[in-house]
């Protein structure tokens, strides 16, 4: 065998030799390549158009947006998140059938999923599409949409996000999509089944009433008043509430609406007023002032009779939620020691921030219990409340602290 054939077939052999070694070091032993980093979701301005932006979920960022709480503690009263949190909600799912905060934060709107009765679980990003300086958050369509309220220079803003359906496991991201409500909304609310808002508009001769589907389209104008300063509520199917806001000692008065007619029919007229109504529209929890503003007391009245019957106890009417699995159940926040006249008042200012605990009041029975106490056993931190949201089944409740805005869990049923 000649010189050149022999260096050929080693040419050959070394040069298959060298390309299994390198196709099994890039099999087996290469490191993997970095994953790819999701960028934020779009900022939010100005604009007035229907969109679809981004994608549903960010997954790959979560731990550079949000503090993982890690496994939701065991105690009665237990630490969601840490905000500044905006709202939140609570969802059922049938498969599997487990219970999901749903949240949203204050400084960037983005979203996150947590389910409550899986242990270990952590927050699931659902989006990330951000809205700076959200001020208010309206839950819709069973948590599948919200309304953000943020203030764009001069201008308080209202957009619709239509989010996907709430799951225990990953999904697919889906895209989100967008719809602006019309701008400097007073008051807004939200039906009993989430399908549709309500929103008050102010104008020169007072203020117009107006229901659309929950992203603001298919808008028509329902009633008006020659007031302002109102803030609306829709406890009941066919019925609207209106009220003024709440000052000690100043006159107010409270009006229901038919979601029909757009019938305006007076209920109550007090000082210091402010009021919550059940699902049913059969009772509404009120509080008035004396008119010299140096006392308060709460009532229950029966719409039917027109009857009123003192509580126990004096919780303010717009720091409780009623259940919906029991009808005459209601959950309130309540100080915990005595506090001056005007302690609404400087809460609206947030100058006012005591300690409160989570009472429960059957109006049909009157009985009143300490359904949770934050800063006790229970768990938790004690301090003002902020807003309520409570599960379907009466399972479990959130607040958000006033101050540092941070989402608590409470488990009614423990």
């Amino acid at each position: 065998m000649n010189t050149q054939r022999i260096t050929f077939l080693v040419v050959v052999v070394g040069g298959i030799l060298l390309f299994a070694i390198f196709s099994m070091w890039f099999i087996f032993l290469r490191a993997p390549a970095p994953a790819p980093t999701s960028t934020n979701g779009p900022v939010f301005g100005t604009g007035s158009n229907v969109s679809t932006v981004g994608t549903g979920a960010d997954t790959d960022n979560i731990n550079n947006v949000q503090p993982i709480t890690g496994q939701v503690s065991t105690q009665r009263i237990f630490l969601v998140a840490t905000g500044p949190v905006a709202g939140a909600t609570l969802v059922q799912t049938l498969h599997p059938t487990t219970t999901i905060v749903r949240y949203a934060l204050a400084n960037n709107g983005h979203i996150f999923d947590l389910p409550l009765d899986s242990p270990g679980s952590v927050p699931r990003a659902v989006s990330n599409t951000t809205i700076p300086g959200v001020v208010h958050t309206l839950w819709t369509e069973a948590g599948r949409g919200v309304v953000f309220q943020y203030l764009d220079g001069d201008v308080f803003k209202s957009v619709h996000v239509a989010l996907p359906a709430a799951s225990a496991t990953s999904s697919t991201p889906a895209p989100i999509r967008i719809q602006f409500l019309p701008d400097n909304i007073a008051s807004i609310a939200a039906s009993p089944d989430g399908t549709q808002v309500a929103y008050l508009l102010v104008t020169a001769a007072g203020a117009d009433g107006y229901t659309a589907k929950a992203d603001g389209t298919g808008s028509k104008k329902l009633f008006s008043l020659p007031l302002i300063e109102l803030v609306l509520s829709w406890p009941s199917p066919n019925t609207l509430l209106v009220q003024t806001k709440s000052a000690a000692g100043v006159p107010g008065m409270l009006f229901s609406i038919g979601v029909k007619s757009g019938a305006v029919v007076p209920l109550l007229y007090a000082a210091g007023l402010t009021a919550v109504a059940d699902t049913a529209f059969s009772n509404v929890v009120y509080q008035k002032t004396s008119e010299s503003g140096d006392a308060h007391t709460t009532y229950v009245h029966n719409v039917g009779s027109g009857t009123d019957i003192a509580l126990s106890f004096d919780p303010f009417p717009e720091k409780c939620i009623w259940s919906v699995a029991n009808a005459n159940m209601l959950y309130c926040a309540a100080p915990l020691q005595f506090t001056a006249w005007n302690y609404l008042d400087l809460w609206h200012q947030g100058l006012g921030n005591v300690a409160e605990s989570i009472l429960s009041f059957n109006v049909s029975t009157g009985a009143s219990n300490i359904a949770a106490l934050p800063g006790s056993k229970d768990g938790g931190v004690g301090g003002a409340i902020e807003n309520f949201a409570l599960s379907i089944d009466d399972r479990y409740l959130l607040f958000v602290a006033q101050g540092n805005q941070t989402l608590w869990g409470v488990r009614l049923m423990q």
